[in-house]
């Protein structure tokens, strides 16, 4: 009997083991899809991508790179804001889309500004969405990088 319920035990070590290598396996290639550029793309209709940044009252968030950005400093000389929207802006399909939060119409209003100053003979699609602290919350956190979610919270 023991040797029955020793070998059953050995058995059953070997296939949990199996199992962690091929579910490691399997996070390690779904971490690896998640750092491809345009993770956190949106449809936006017939005008093409949308690349969601958040604003603040007192800063902007580029979700994609987690890189924040100061009020007052969104069009400086190396601003991340600047070096993400001419990354955006290269492809003719593709736009910012501002997800203003309470307060922070005047950070969007700077950014959109910033956006026609240092591409001025370029046509610029921008979206914006109007949300709120629940509203983030509420969209799969799942889907919500660990970088925004601390923000939010």
């Amino acid at each position: 009997m023991v040797e029955i319920f020793g070998g059953v035990f050995a058995l059953l070590m070997v296939l949990l083991l199996l199992i962690n290598v091929f579910t490691h396996a399997a996070m390690q290639e779904r971490l690896e899809v998640g750092r491809d550029e345009g993770s956190y793309k949106v449809g936006w209709g017939a005008i093409g991508s949308g690349f969601v940044v958040i604003t603040f009252p007192h800063q902007l968030s580029i979700i994609e790179t987690g890189e924040t950005v100061a009020r007052g400093k969104i069009c400086a000389a190396q601003s991340p804001f600047i070096r993400y929207a001419r990354k955006i802006y290269q492809s003719q399909k593709q736009q910012l889309i501002f997800s203003i939060l309470e307060g922070s119409v005047a950070t969007m209003a700077e950014a959109r500004t910033c956006l026609l100053k240092i591409m001025p003979y370029r046509a610029l699609h921008i979206g914006w969405i109007i949300a709120n602290n629940e509203l983030l919350k509420s969209v799969s956190l799942d889907d919500i990088p660990a970088h925004i979610k601390n923000v939010i919270e």
